[in-house]
Order: C-alpha cells, then sequence, then structure tokens
C-alpha cells in the first residue's frame, strides 16, 4: 500500500474475485483506487437536494423504428450545478490509463525461476539442461532466433513440457487486466433527483490480450495496448466532461454509481498463423436509462503482426459483398425475435461486415448497435459455415488454409 495525495492506493491480485456489478476469472489482476481530490467548490455546489434537466439534447437512435429516426433524451443536471473544472479528477483519469500496461510475468512454481546465458551455452543447452525444448524456451521468453542471445541475458524457464502440450495451438495468450476505481469526489444524485449520501464514481474494467511467441508479437500487442488504451480515455474524457458540465447525475444508479466501462476479450481463434479476437463492451454513461452494450473484433495475420481486414478474406473479383449479405439475412431471419426487427446492418455494404471473426466452424458477424435485430440484440453473433462462402474466398487466403 501506498499514499496517493493522501488517498491510500491498493494494488490487489488473485485468481478469481467478485465484484458489485461483474465477475471476473482472471490472471493476476491489479486494482487500483483512484480519488481525485476535488475543489470543496464544486462538491458544495453539487450538495443540493433536486436535479434537472439541461437544454441541450442528446440524441439516440430510435429502436424500433423502421427509419433512423431518433429519440431526444436531454442529459440531466444537478440542481443548481455550476460549470466547474476538475483537474485532479483528470490528473486520477490519467493515471488510471497509464496503468493499462502489461504486468510482470508470472513465475512458475516448479523448476528454476530464470536462468542466466553464460559463456558457451546455446539454447539448445539450456533447453536440455531443464528438460525443455528450444520451442519452449523461444515461445515463453518472445524469441524469435535461437542464435542471438547474449551473455548475461536473463531467460525465464518455460513450464513443463506437460502443461505445455495441453494448451491450444497458436501462441501463449496471458490476460492484463486494469480495473479502476475513480471517486470524483462530487456528490451523487439519483434518478429522482435526490441526493445519494455519497460521492460518484467512475469505474473501468478491461480484460485484454497479449501474446507470447511469435516475431511480429509487438505489433499485436502494440495494437492491443493502442485499442485499451485509446477507448479508456475517451470514456474517462467523455463522463468527466459530463461532470463538470452536469455534476454527478444520473438516470440509473446503483449505490452512487452509474458511470461504468467494461471491455471482455475472448479468444474465438488462436493457431500458428491467425489470432481472432472477439471485444464485448458494456458501458453506462451519465443520463443514459441503461447500459449499452456492442461487440467489437480484431483479428490478425501473425506472420505480418498486421490486422486481417474482412475484404481481404475474399476473392476481390466477385461479388462476395451480396454472398455475405445474402447469408447474413438467411440466418438473422432464423432469431427468434418476438419485436419488430431491423436488417439494415446486414445489407450489402463491406462497411457491416467488418465486425467478423474466424472460427474453426465458420466466419462470425457481429453488428454495429441498434443495426440488426430486435430488443436487447446489439451483442448478437450469426456464424455462416465456410462452405456457404466456397467460390468467393481468396485462392491462398487464410480461409483456405481451415480447409
Amino acid at each position: 500500500m501506498r499514499q496517493l495525495e493522501g488517498t491510500v492506493v491498493g494494488i490487489r491480485r488473485g485468481t478469481y474475485w467478485w465484484h458489485p456489478w461483474w465477475r471476473q476469472a482472471c490472471d493476476p489482476v491489479s486494482v487500483r483506487v483512484l480519488v481525485a481530490l476535488v475543489a470543496f467548490a464544486a462538491v458544495t455546489a453539487a450538495a443540493c437536494s433536486a436535479a434537472e434537466e439541461t437544454s441541450t439534447p442528446a440524441t439516440t437512435p430510435d429502436l424500433f423504428g423502421d427509419s433512423a429516426t431518433t429519440t431526444t433524451i436531454a442529459p440531466m443536471k444537478v440542481e443548481g450545478w455550476v460549470p466547474v473544472d476538475l483537474p485532479d479528477l483528470r490528473t486520477a483519469n490519467a493515471e488510471c490509463v497509464e496503468d493499462a500496461q502489461p504486468g510482470s510475468t508470472q513465475v512458475i512454481e516448479e523448476g528454476p525461476e530464470t536462468v542466466t546465458v553464460e559463456s558457451g551455452d546455446t539454447l539448445g543447452k539450456i533447453a536440455k539442461r531443464y528438460e525443455r525444448t528450444v520451442e519452449q524456451f523461444l515461445r515463453a521468453n518472445g524469441l524469435s532466433d535461437p542464435d542471438m542471445l547474449k551473455i548475461g541475458q536473463v531467460l525465464l524457464v518455460p513450464r513443463e513440457s506437460s502443461k505445455e502440450l495441453a494448451m491450444p495451438s497458436g501462441p501463449i495468450i496471458r490476460f492484463e487486466d486494469l480495473v479502476c476505481v475513480i471517486d470524483t469526489r462530487v456528490m451523487a444524485f439519483g434518478p429522482d433527483g435526490a441526493a445519494l449520501d455519497r460521492t460518484g464514481l467512475i469505474q473501468v474494467f478491461v480484460r485484454w490480450p497479449r501474446i507470447e511467441g511469435p516475431r511480429e508479437s509487438p505489433k499485436v500487442n502494440g495494437r492491443l495496448l493502442g485499442i485499451t488504451q485509446g477507448a479508456v480515455q475517451k470514456f474517462l474524457d467523455d463522463t468527466t466532461t459530463a461532470v463538470e458540465r452536469n455534476g454527478y447525475a444520473c438516470r440509473e444508479s446503483t449505490e452512487g454509481r452509474c458511470m461504468w466501462l467494461q471491455h471482455q476479450y475472448e479468444v474465438l481463434l488462436s493457431t500458428d498463423e491467425v489470432l481472432s479476437l472477439r471485444n464485448t463492451v458494456r458501458r453506462l454513461l451519465p443520463g443514459v436509462a441503461g447500459e449499452l452494450s456492442e461487440v467489437l473484433t480484431e483479428t490478425f495475420d501473425l506472420s505480418t503482426g498486421q490486422p486481417v481486414h474482412v475484404a481481404d478474406l475474399f476473392d476481390p473479383a466477385t461479388d462476395w459483398v451480396s454472398a455475405v449479405s445474402t447469408e447474413a439475412l438467411t440466418r438473422l431471419e432464423l432469431e427468434p425475435w418476438t419485436d419488430q426487427r431491423r436488417v439494415i446492418g446486414a445489407g450489402a455494404d463491406a462497411a457491416n461486415f467488418e465486425r467478423f471473426n474466424l472460427t474453426n466452424g465458420g466466419l462470425v458477424l457481429s453488428f454495429a448497435p441498434l443495426s440488426v435485430g430486435g430488443s436487447g440484440t446489439n451483442t448478437l453473433s450469426i456464424t455462416i459455415p465456410y462452405p456457404a462462402l466456397d467460390e468467393y474466398w481468396a485462392s491462398g487466403g487464410v480461409v483456405r488454409g481451415f480447409d
């Protein structure tokens, strides 16, 4: 434990732990409680007994309409709130974003933790000494050339062979967790306009993967880290601006919490050539009457470290966009919705299919929020078996490798 501007900042690590608004089962966890010491005048201004609607509207898509109409919902504002800058809150935000860095590698319990390269050592000799393989040492240490060792270099001894064999194919994947609980030090007001007798919180939970082994791992990990930091930064900027302008006013609140962000990655395919990730994003924003959710995706060519785009999968000489749209619409018709439906997000436009994943069973498509489906279908995905699009895949492309 250490002190940060008079506020305790703690680091908690474990395998499983519970949070009031989500459950996580993950690798070592860093939980950082960040408290922004906001000016007393700002807190005093917020200590009112009701909330009001501001005159500046926010527009959200109409969920069930047949056109791109919108429903206007004015953001809430604490009655009597005077806009104020909260620099300490923004400082705490920056510390949260900065914490989105890979943690130290876990040390295995059995065997030496590390080995230092000495004169005359080769990776083959070291691997034999610890009853491991050269490939295991390469993967565990992110090395690409077994002949590039240096005297004094410290290597991590990999897991035992039996545990390695139990792992799925593809690179080693570790998950990094960022958990920030930021106290705004601004009084929270609930949907009925009444003060909640506690200060409002901004909360972030992001779990993202990084890989070890392939030569291009740094490119993949760098992109994933950049996406994570960018998403967290934007969310914190937006929520902090809302608090500065309107106070901590909630349409929906649970124990003084109505501003939170969650990113949860899943590995849908991991081979020596391809890594395909699905990211389910949930957030609750000021003035919104319920959580927002969507699915984002990333697929990487591990030979180059570059993202794979949906157009890269298909033969450009074919009308693959129409073919994918037809298959998607057919499968969407089978979904058991009981209310009105949208299918515009599955229309014949290549941009509609950028949220894709590759799996062993087929092409998985997710869609932009409110573009497909009925009520509560923002995280809907469908699967198109590869044979259904057999004549459209690029020759020698990623998908052909599954044949």
